[in-house]
């Protein structure tokens, strides 16, 4: 009998389906039994850094059936997920077993990356010993996180008077990005400016917009560097409404002519394959779905043998699942819907045993709408749907679009333009067209014919500044920055939320005071620890690690020593941060004003006087929007048992009137 380890029960179900009981045991570890103690640090900083780890507390209820029934068997086969933390679950798992069982077992790593029986099968033929530079890479990280984390969390716990705040590696510097981002907003001066759109005359009004005013380009851009790249924001020449209104009464005296009709077609081209990052970035564009729920749904999908591996940052697609998708689209579309030849994309992964493929359907023939996949959950079906329709869409013919361009000029050199474009072969886009009234392409207009203007609009809108972070977006930026790894950006999102650094308004990521003076106080107190570059280039030490270039206890201990440094000055400084906003409301209690604080809870009204007074109540953050039901109260935020941002009616429970996007009334 073959003892066969997993770390989760749904992934053991699956497997069960394949393998004969006979000869194959199937067990869950439920995820980690082994990891650092909870409460001290767990490293012996005076020992080249050795980690002190134990069984976490509760999980002797999972070991000790582990022990049992390896006893009972002839092999050990260790079948954890494909990356770092897969390989490190592996490694504890088998050095425990070591330690309790006294008789000698064979013990084999296996890789797959979907839960197939063709895989599963392919991977128990090609079984390997456990990786220790893979596992080494893991450890290292995950020491470097804890030194981080029980060193400088402290420190803030003394500057802040907060015991529940803390500081990580990568999570800090997300936060800084976010933060810098809110800075750059504050500083950007937002002015006025009017756009001009016309209405001519074409069987119907053909609405353009102006693009020129005298023979001048009518818009103008600006460029900002920013603490993450460039933003370009554009603004016109009229910026007060009085030349407006001038000029757009001038416009209105001119004759007009085409002066220029133009088609172009071009091509699109099926995006990548998924990879972690872009399909949280997808899931959160087009459903909402946070990053963390994109991966718990994702994880559910893999584990039940529907897709690849979910965390992997490469773009591969095996030649089998090549192969099938060519010969259903063929079949399903028609030969014209294939591409001409197979489409591959450039590697992206460094580590070819970290990522072999991208995200995929481990069968083409599971189509999101058949009977197979009648029991997925609702959000299940569209994270599929997102994923099967990617992977099948990059064997699939280029999209042709016609552009049509149609130019109307005054006599006194004013331009107004109008743009359009129609499908004339959908290809790859065919799997996700909807039924939508395209605007037809103008015909029957030549240059110089005459063309009368019907009207204009004027509208007053002003410059933007640089948007703020989405989780989409943030994924994005920690990506190209080459901060973090797939398996960590949604954990690190979610910990900047609950440590109420970040609040989430809407789709948006707004640091709140407490945030923004906890990630400039260790900007400024630990330079290099939150340097983005500094952080970007620990993970390619953490990859050669895993390539065996270097050893784990020498890159943690070139990242100790200059933070032991900054640690011991910055522990100098004692002097309190209070982190608080001021109100004109008085305590009703002593007449001082009173104050907004933070709890590990969230935002509080408590008294300026305290601990003098030491009056509080809840605070209930106003949106100035009147409930769209009742019409009497007002639209105040609330929170959900899981945190998640909710606008409900300030009549509860009067009105129960609720939405989780602010109305536009």
């Amino acid at each position: 009998m073959q003892l066969i380890i997993v770390e989760s029960p749904t992934k053991a179900k699956t497997f069960g389906k394949f393998l004969d009981k006979k000869d194959f045991s199937i067990i869950s570890s439920m995820g980690h039994i082994r990891d650092l103690p909870k409460k001290k640090l767990g490293i012996d900083l005076e020992d080249n850094f050795e980690p002190d780890y134990e069984i976490i507390p509760g999980k002797k209820k999972v070991v000790d059936p582990l022990v049992r029934e390896a006893r009972k068997a002839e092999k050990v086969i260790l079948a954890t997920d494909p990356d770092r933390e897969g390989e490190a679950i592996a490694y504890h798992i088998g050095d425990i077993l070591r330690s309790k069982i006294k008789k000698k077992l064979a013990y084999d790593r296996i890789v797959f990356h979907e839960i197939t029986e063709s895989a599963l099968r392919e991977a128990l033929g090609k079984s390997r010993p456990l990786n220790q530079e893979l596992f080494d890479a893991q450890q290292a990280r995950r020491v470097l996180d804890r030194i981080v984390g029980y060193k400088i969390s402290p420190y803030l716990w003394k500057k802040f008077s907060k015991s529940w705040l803390s500081a990580g590696r990568v999570q800090t510097v997300a936060l800084r990005i976010i933060v810098e981002r809110e800075k750059e907003r504050n500083k950007f001066k937002t002015e006025a400016y009017f756009s001009v759109k016309g209405f001519f005359d074409h069987g119907g009004p053909l609405e353009a917009k102006l693009v020129k005013l005298l023979g001048k380009e009518f818009y103008r851009t600006d460029k900002l560097e920013l603490f993450d790249g460039k933003y370009e924001y554009q603004s016109s020449l009229l910026k007060d409404e009085k030349s407006a209104k001038e000029e757009t009464g001038r416009l209105t005296t001119e004759k007009y002519a085409i002066a220029e009709v133009s088609e172009n077609r071009s091509s699109r081209t099926p995006p990548p394959p998924f990879i972690t990052s872009t399909l949280q970035q997808n899931a959160g564009s087009a459903f909402g779905f946070t990053a963390k729920r994109a991966m718990r749904i994702a994880q559910s999908l893999y584990e039940e043998g529907l897709i690849t591996y979910h965390r992997t940052d490469s773009f591969n697609i095996s030649e089998k699942f090549i192969n099938e998708a060519r010969a259903y689209i063929a079949k399903k579309y028609g030969q014209g819907y294939l591409s001409e030849k197979i489409r591959r994309y450039k590697q992206k992964s460094k580590l070819a045993q970290e990522a072999h493929e991208a995200i995929r359907p481990t069968n083409v023939q599971n189509h999101p709408d058949s009977q197979k996949l009648a029991g997925l959950r609702g959000e299940q079906r569209k994270l599929y749907f997102l994923i099967y329709n990617r992977s099948l869409s990059t064997q699939m013919k280029e999209a042709v679009i016609l552009r049509q361009k149609i130019l109307i000029v005054s006599g006194s050199d004013d331009v107004f333009r109008t743009e359009r474009e129609q499908i004339m072969f959908p290809g790859f886009l065919i799997l996700s067209m909807k039924e939508k009234k395209e605007k037809e392409l103008i015909t029957g207009l030549a240059k110089g014919q005459p063309i009368k203007l019907l009207d204009i609009e004027l509208e007053e809108k002003a410059t933007q500044p640089p948007p703020r972070y989405s989780e989409a977006t943030l994924v994005k930026t920690l990506e190209a920055r080459g901060i973090g790894r797939p398996s960590t950006y949604a954990p690190i999102i979610s910990l900047i939320q609950e440590r109420h650094y970040v609040e989430k308004q809407g789709r948006e990521l707004v640091p709140s005071e407490l945030g923004m003076s906890v990630s400039d106080l260790l900007v400024k107190k630990f330079v290099n620890v939150f340097d983005i570059s500094f952080t970007a280039k620990m993970e390619d030490e953490l990859d050669n690690v895993a390539l065996g270039k270097i050893k784990w206890r020498d890159l943690v201990g070139r990242f100790y020593s200059p933070l032991s440094q900054e640690l011991e000055v910055a522990y100098k400084d004692t002097d309190k941060i209070k982190v608080e906003e001021k109100t004109t409301e008085a305590c009703p209690e002593c007449g001082a004003m009173l104050v907004i604080k933070m709890s590990r809870f969230g935002r509080f009204y408590a008294c300026s006087n305290f601990p003098k007074c030491r009056y509080t109540k809840s605070f209930l953050e106003k949106t100035g929007t009147a409930c769209p039901e009742c019409k009497q109260g007002e639209l105040v935020v609330r929170f959900s048992r899981k945190k998640k941002r909710f606008y409900a009616c300030d009549r509860y429970p009067d009105c129960r009137y609720t939405t989780l996007w602010l109305p536009k009334l």
